[in-house]
């Protein structure tokens, strides 16, 4: 499964993609509003978990590989996990490609290709308050915030509140 934007190409990660999926969770600019930087066993874990073929039986979550077309660097991974009701999104992009739509243009065809193909109805998205960059592409991507959990996230010893953006097709 691959999926086309007029700047991107997506497909599900692979055994190969190990180093830039670790770079994804070592990088400070990339975990500054998601976690705290995780032992590489537990990166290691998350890699692993997402490399099955997806479908939407499929109870491990779905990853998937950006690849700029013009360059044919990677750019980050998108994907989300699916409970058989709602899917939830999320993306982590290399420092280089924030700020670039990338974010937004990988999510709008993830959302779209999992509607019109796996008849994905309801989409949900949890994000880090004072994550304005991700509170911006999930508004563009379609998703409303409807919901707030306040200091219930921990990042660098510091309680976040989480916002819940919804999405129903």
């Amino acid at each position: 499964m691959t999926l086309f934007t007029q700047r991107l190409s997506m497909y599900q990660i692979e055994e190969s993609d190990w180093p830039l999926f670790l770079a994804l969770h070592r990088d400070p600019q990339v975990l500054k509003y998601c976690f705290d930087m995780p032992m590489e066993s537990l990166i290691r874990n998350r890699f692993e978990i997402r490399l099955p073929k997806w479908n939407t039986k499929s109870r491990h979550p779905l990853c998937l590989l950006i690849i700029n077309n013009k360059t044919k660097q990677p750019v980050g991974v998108t994907g989300f996990a699916y409970d058989g009701e709602t899917a939830e999104l999320g993306y982590l992009l290399l420092p280089e490609y924030f700020n670039k739509g990338y974010a937004t243009e990988s999510l709008r065809a993830v959302i779209d290709w999992a509607w019109k193909e796996c008849g994905i109805r309801q989409f949900k998205a949890v994000v880090t308050r004072g994550n304005i960059g991700s509170e911006k592409v999930l508004s563009k991507c379609g998703l409303t915030h409807t919901d707030t959990l306040f200091k219930v996230h921990t990042i660098g010893e510091k309680l976040y509140d989480d916002l819940i953006y919804t999405l129903k097709v």
